[in-house]
């Protein structure tokens, strides 16, 4: 399932709701210091929508704070640089950016086990068949059939790595196979310390944000990182691998001093697209919106999407985010809140040595 079929295609029935396509969104419209609607663009024509009530920005955590530059909000400084008139002084938007960021392992299977058989064009038809017509076989998966949440150091209160196991050696992040039979292991870290920030290129929506994610910047998120490519090598030196692991492709064999694991993940790290806290909730100087996703100083806009979180959770983003738009909406309608619960977790273990 995704948020469109479980939320939008139900709605789209209702007569208070259209969806436009093929647009845009250029500016935020304002009165004074209030929202009032919305400009865009759409087949080159510039077109405005009114609210009547509150405009709600969803861009997520790239989009927004670049719509809310080119609307007038953000640092005033920064904004007259780009000869955007100032509607409110916010110094944090665009700030904060945190994302996380993931290694891969891939070695080679010595068995004819994994993904690499559905290459062939035939079996690919089969499967996607299959799965069409009985909801069974490989294109039930999506492909991660195993993972877990791993600590780099017993110490720790929670988990700071994600593992993510994939049979099949993919490039360029899943838009090519290597070729013959292998699998990936994915190490993630969940809590970076380091932060970027999102600016302007220029004032046009259609130019993309500029994006400075500051990976690898703090010291501690390039211990955490090698350490948890250890782990995930030591994961695969397990017994109950041995029949399946093969050559080490990648980093390879010879990439195992700190200096020479490090020199490896900066220069193969990728991101899988969690980022967020660009528009960070607080009360501080540098927060954005208020407990309800209200953006300071103005009124009627809300932002209501990942940049909103203060710190990046460890764990995906996309259920968190489903339920800032959920507790938002109970909010704008005036709903009480759920009651809270407390949700236990994590049982130690430890890795036998190989």
């Amino acid at each position: 399932c995704s948020a469109a079929k479980g939320y939008l295609v139900p709605a789209l029935k209702r007569p208070n709701l259209e969806v436009i396509t093929e647009a845009m969104t250029s500016r935020i419209l304002f009165k004074d210091k209030r929202a009032i609607g919305v400009e865009y663009i759409q087949k080159q024509k510039i077109k405005q929508v009114y609210a009547d009530v509150e405009v709600l920005l969803c861009g997520g955590a790239v989009n927004s704070p670049q719509t809310l530059m080119l609307s007038g909000i953000g640092n005033g400084e920064y904004l007259k640089k780009f000869g955007i008139d100032v509607v409110a002084d916010l110094p944090g938007v665009g700030q904060n950016m945190q994302d996380h960021l993931d290694v891969m392992i891939h070695t080679e299977c010595l068995q004819p086990v994994t993904l690499h058989s559905q290459m062939n064009p035939l079996r690919a038809l089969m499967t996607g068949m299959q799965y069409i017509f009985a909801k069974k076989g490989l294109g039930t998966s999506n492909g991660l059939e195993a993972g877990g949440f791993l600590k780099t150091r017993p110490e720790l209160e929670m988990p700071d790595i994600q593992i993510h196991f994939l049979a099949a050696i993919m490039k360029d992040h899943a838009r090519g196979e290597s070729g013959g039979h292998g699998f990936t292991t994915h190490v993630c870290q969940l809590r970076p310390e380091s932060k970027g920030f999102i600016g302007l290129h220029s004032t046009d929506p259609f130019q993309h944000a500029l994006i400075q994610p500051n990976y690898l910047e703090s010291q501690t998120d390039r211990d955490v990182m090698r350490e948890g490519l250890r782990i995930g090598r030591k994961i695969l030196e397990q017994p109950a691998m041995a029949a399946f692991t093969g050559k080490e492709q990648a980093p390879g064999a010879d990439v195992q001093s700190d200096s020479e694991i490090d020199e490896w993940i900066r220069a193969n790290a990728e991101t899988i697209y969690h980022p967020v806290g660009t528009a960070k909730m607080g009360n501080d100087p540098m927060a954005v919106v208020d407990e309800r996703c209200r953006v300071r100083g103005v009124e009627g806009l809300r932002v209501i999407d990942a940049s909103v979180m203060p710190t990046l959770i460890g764990g995906n983003t996309n259920a968190p985010t489903i339920m800032i738009a959920e507790k938002i909406s109970d909010d704008i309608l005036g709903k009480a809140p759920l009651p809270s619960e407390d949700v236990s977790i994590v049982e130690d273990r430890a890795l036998a040595s190989a």
